[in-house]
């Protein structure tokens, strides 16, 4: 049973990555820590999927200051394929690589982006807005909210407006 709130589900990201042997590999991400400096690739038991492990990862991740993450093995919870030692290797290199590229695939973005971040974020801290805006080679210039937290960014006035000026002059005159 999942004994947890839409908070603690706000700070789950759920996706499927791929293995080196075709399978579809379902991978969870749980920042369950906002000041967290460390993420634990967590590789669960038999018997159990992503699903059954997500309140353990939370509690787990909050006793230990740092995020979660964790994937389902070829044949479990919704990943595709069948157990097997082989898949088991291709499933945690799929795992790590995945978790290494979060951040890594923002310097291949070639259109202009607008990384907008409040600094009192309580779920994401602020300082993976400030990494993904100093890695990112098509960035315009940022909007930090001051004192905005992760669910009430949208509330403050220059978050509209900021995302405007982006959409009006910034997006067209990097057409030209």
């Amino acid at each position: 049973d999942f004994q947890y709130g839409q908070r603690e589900l706000d700070t789950i990201e759920v996706f499927l990555t791929k293995s080196a042997r075709g399978n579809r590999i379902s991978c969870m991400y749980l920042r369950c820590v906002p000041e967290a400096r460390y993420t634990v690739l967590f590789s669960h038991g038999n018997a159990v999927d992503l699903g059954q492990m997500s309140s353990f990862y939370i509690g787990l991740g909050s006793r230990l200051s740092c995020n979660i993450f964790s994937y389902d093995y070829s044949g479990y919870g919704v990943s595709s394929g069948r157990p097997s030692e082989k898949n088991l290797y291709a499933d945690i290199d799929a795992a790590w690589q995945a978790l290494r590229t979060s951040i890594e695939k923002v310097s291949k973005i070639t259109s202009p982006v607008l990384i907008i971040h409040g600094t009192e974020d309580e779920v994401i801290d602020f300082s993976h807005g400030l990494a993904l805006y100093e890695r990112c080679p098509k960035a315009v210039e940022p909007l930090w909210v001051e004192g905005a937290g992760h669910n009430d960014i949208e509330l403050h006035s220059e978050y509209l407006e900021r995302l405007r000026r982006f959409i009006s002059q910034e997006l067209p005159s990097q057409r030209a």
